[in-house]
This record gives structure tokens, C-alpha cells and sequence, in this order.
């Protein structure tokens, strides 16, 4: 399978030109599988609820888009901001030849929780006979999210970002979001795709550094300009990765279920000593 990262700077407050540059290179790219930044549809940098919603479309608007995907039979991820029953949810679509799906990023940051509501539904797409899950730029940093779609057969996790400069100098050249997608990929026997935006918007800084990282935690990243590449996804690669030995299998060697919040305030702390009550007297 042939992988395209997009990595871009979307025009801010507008959104014809941003489908416009996602249609052109949808039809262009050499790949399978082509995957866009987070909010590329207008840009991230909004205040608030009243400032983004002339920006949030319906599902409607991706009828272009999965055109594209059924005559070329191509699955096509990018991130939108979507209006639905008077909602907005910052989304990724996946427009493939056999239908569209949309997942709306459960994991908010900061001013996005002004905005948008989050979602509730971990999200995996079959694509060539192969399991492909979603995620938003801050899901990367719930490795519970990734560990949930690898358990469930997730082979590629596909990573829609509009990840910042942060204030703080990169570790060994790699932003976070690498480093969380390596942990991801190691963890899980994965392959994981981030595709992060770039430009500046409002005086921060996005500064690309797109990435594929393979099952065996290794990494390849663009530098921070505009840019296309087009990767080789093998995914032979996961049966030695999650089976490395007689021994272990990453699918079921691990001792602690992740359970939903819900759940947790039902379980107990058995490491905390049980007190007893006293009966009145």
C-alpha cells in the first residue's frame, strides 16, 4: 500500500480554496491512501463558537471528495469542521470507493473545547482488506486511544494534525506528536501516519514534520515546509512486530483493561486498605 502525507498551510477563514488544493491533489497523488491535516478544510485559530461557525460545514460538502474515491478507488482522510444537528465537531473524514465515514476527535485541546463538542466513538475504516483507525492531533497523546484500536485490529493509525510549535526546543529534532507516534507504533505493532499542517496562524507557528512511523518504532518526517511524500506501508511488518518471539504476542500480553470513565468510578483501589465503620451504639 502507497501512503501520501499532504502537509500544507490551509487558507484561514475560507474554505473553497482549501477543498479546491484537496480535490487537486486527491486526483494526483500516486497512492492509495492520502491523508490531510486537521481543520483543513478552514485553519484552527479560531476564538470562539460565533467566529468558527460561518466555517462549519454538513457532511454534504464532501460529495466532491467521494467522487474522487469511487472512480479512483482511493480512501481519502483529511480533517473538516463539521456541522450536525446544530453541533459542530472538529472530524475526519475517510472517503473511500466503498463509502465515507466520519470520526469526530474525542481529545479537545484548549480554545477547541469552546467550539466544538467532542466524540464518543473510536473509529476504524476496512480499506484492501486492511484496518485503518482514526485519530485528531491530541488523541495522539492518550496512548489508551491507540492501544484500543490496535487490540481491535487496527494495523495503520491515520492521524489528521494541526499540532503547534511548542515553546520549548524539540527533543533530537522531533516534535511531540513524533515521539507520541512512535510510542504508539512501538506499543501497539502499528503503523502510524501523522500529518501535521503548517504556516503561521495567529502567531502560532505549525511547523509540519509529517511522519510514518513503522511497527518497530522507526520513523521517516518531512521538514516544515509545504510539502507531498509518498510512502511504502508493508504490512508484513506486523506479524514479526507484534509476535517478536516464541514467547510474547502485543495483542494479548497486556495485564490491565482499559476500561471506559464510567467504569473506572465503580472499581475499587484494592492497593488502599479497607476501612471498617463503626456501628452506632
Amino acid at each position: 500500500m502507497h501512503l501520501g502525507l499532504v502537509q500544507f498551510t490551509p487558507t484561514f477563514q475560507a474554505t473553497a480554496p482549501n477543498w479546491e488544493k484537496m480535490r487537486t491533489w486527491a486526483e494526483s497523488i500516486p497512492a492509495d491512501v492520502i491523508v490531510f491535516p486537521e481543520l483543513a478544510s478552514c485553519g484552527y485559530m479560531y476564538r470562539d463558537r460565533k467566529e468558527a461557525a460561518a466555517h462549519v460545514e454538513s457532511r454534504s460538502v464532501l460529495a466532491p471528495i467521494e467522487a474522487i474515491a469511487r472512480r479512483t478507488g482511493r480512501l481519502i482522510v483529511g480533517g473538516f469542521a463539521e456541522r450536525a444537528a446544530g453541533a459542530f465537531y472538529d472530524s475526519a473524514f475517510a472517503c473511500g470507493p466503498d463509502g465515507t465515514t466520519v470520526y469526530r476527535k474525542i481529545h479537545l485541546w484548549n480554545r477547541e473545547t469552546l467550539i466544538f463538542e467532542p466524540g464518543t466513538q473510536p473509529t476504524i475504516v476496512e480499506f484492501q482488506g486492511h484496518r485503518i483507525g482514526l485519530e485528531v492531533c491530541y488523541d495522539l497523546q492518550f496512548p489508551e486511544l491507540a492501544a484500543y484500536l490496535a487490540r481491535r485490529g487496527a494495523e495503520l493509525v491515520v492521524v489528521p494534525t494541526a499540532w503547534a510549535e511548542e515553546t520549548y526546543r524539540p527533543s533530537h529534532g522531533l516534535q511531540p506528536y513524533n515521539h507520541l507516534a512512535i510510542a504508539s507504533a512501538f506499543a501497539g505493532g502499528i503503523f502510524v501516519a501523522v500529518v501535521n499542517r503548517t504556516g503561521v496562524e495567529r502567531a502560532a507557528r505549525f511547523p509540519g514534520q509529517s511522519s510514518l512511523t513503522n511497527p518497530f518504532g522507526q520513523l521517516e518526517s518531512l521538514d516544515g515546509e509545504e510539502a507531498v511524500a509518498v510512502k511504502s506501508v508493508d504490512f508484513s511488518q506486523l506479524k514479526v512486530a507484534k509476535r517478536p518471539n516464541a514467547f510474547n504476542d502485543l495483542d494479548h500480553d497486556s495485564k490491565l483493561e482499559i476500561l471506559p470513565p464510567r467504569m473506572r468510578t465503580k472499581i475499587r483501589d484494592r492497593s488502599q486498605p479497607r476501612t471498617r465503620r463503626r456501628k452506632a451504639s
